[in-house]
């Protein structure tokens, strides 16, 4: 059941009930870290209800040893933390014209946590994975019916081997120095910094180390970038990996209505893996690009994002057209306009947002 998208809690914008799901409004976005509560939601199927003494993480497949783990196993493992940006591959979708298939998110979609957890390639150790492996398959307890996989399914997705073996990539138990909440995946959930969220499988319960790629629903018809050039041939389309570049403005928001004066824009940027070097701001629709500033983030890594600002002297009444676009240190930028897939994934065009002055 769909709701209509005026409905608030905790500064979310609901979009479906069953499952649920629920943008950040991005005016809510006050520093780097988004409160737990306030995080976006992405769910496929109903929310599991798992209990710390009752779970396990099963790890089998190709390792020497099958290994099961309890929640004091994990919490015994060394701990990591790191702070990261998630942001769901359709976010922006609904910028897309004709209009994509799946959830219709605007641009919040995307939130920033401080996690906690034991690396994946500490639990991995623990059962020696083979050098025959070359994907690590993760199953979480979320399970529903689905008619294009045949029938009922758990969410499952794989990362490569060396992927899974990043320093970086978590079996994370922490949110925001908090326990992880259960609509975030308790007791606990993978972190694959960098990439898109769908790679950061919640509810764990199961890894497998498998010799053959994973072809699951998850993994090979969702998630991918289907073009038109892909219907043509049949093709299944590009696998979603490393999130692409965005900024966006929490500051003003679209339509607002603005006194005639100074006013500081303000707003997020990030870049997958790769540190951004800039962002540029324009306040006539793109005729003209000024520098932002950008917030220090200090030793902090790549995969958070990072606050911006500009200060904009609205001299002149009437409506104006603001636009922001972020540069990283590869050389990547946003395009103009959305790229239209089949399933409405990965659009980083430029945000625009009209305000009016005076």
């Amino acid at each position: 059941m769909h709701s209509n998208d005026t409905t608030l809690a905790n500064g979310l914008r609901l979009l479906c009930h069953e499952p649920f799901n629920a943008e950040t409004l991005l005016d809510r976005h006050q520093g780097t870290l988004t409160p737990n509560a306030a995080f976006y939601k992405r769910n496929h199927f109903a929310i599991p209800q798992l209990d710390r003494q009752g779970w396990r993480l099963h790890v089998g497949g190709e390792v020497e040893h099958q290994r099961q783990f309890t929640y004091d196993d994990l919490l015994a493992l060394p701990r990591h933390t790191l702070p990261a940006t998630l942001e769901c591959a359709g976010n922006g979708r609904n910028q897309l014209q004709p209009q994509a298939e799946g959830e219709q998110w605007g641009y919040g979609a995307v939130s920033a946590a401080e996690w906690t957890g034991a690396r994946l390639r500490d639990v991995l150790a623990a059962a020696g994975v083979k050098p025959t492996a070359r994907e690590i398959v993760f199953v979480g307890a979320d399970t529903g019916y689905k008619e294009a996989a045949g029938g009922t399914i758990a969410f499952e997705r794989s990362l490569p081997v060396e992927q899974a073996l990043h320093p970086d990539t978590l079996v994370a138990y922490q949110m925001n120095d908090e326990t992880l909440p259960t609509e975030h995946g308790f007791p606990a959930r993978l972190i694959v910094p960098g990439w898109y969220g769908m790679a950061s499988v919640k509810w764990l319960t199961r890894i497998e180390a498998s010799a053959a790629p994973f072809d699951g629903y998850f993994q090979a018809r969702q998630y991918v970038l289907r073009r038109p050039e892909d219907d043509a041939v049949g093709a299944l389309g590009t696998p979603l990996t490393v999130t692409r570049p965005r900024a966006l403005f929490v500051s003003p928001t679209d339509g607002a209505a603005l006194a005639t004066g100074w006013h500081t824009l303000r707003g997020l940027a990030w870049s997958g893996v790769t540190p951004i070097s800039r962002v540029n701001v324009s306040v006539d629709g793109g005729a003209s690009w000024h520098t932002a500033t950008l917030h220090d983030v200090g030793s902090a890594p790549a995969y958070v994002w990072r606050e911006w600002e500009y200060s904009w002297d609205a001299a002149t009444s009437g409506p104006a057209m603001l636009l922001c676009v972020v540069h990283d240190e590869a050389g990547n930028t946003q395009p103009a306009e959305p790229e239209w897939n089949r399933l409405g994934y990965a659009n980083n065009a430029i945000q625009r947002v009209a305000v009016t002055v005076g």
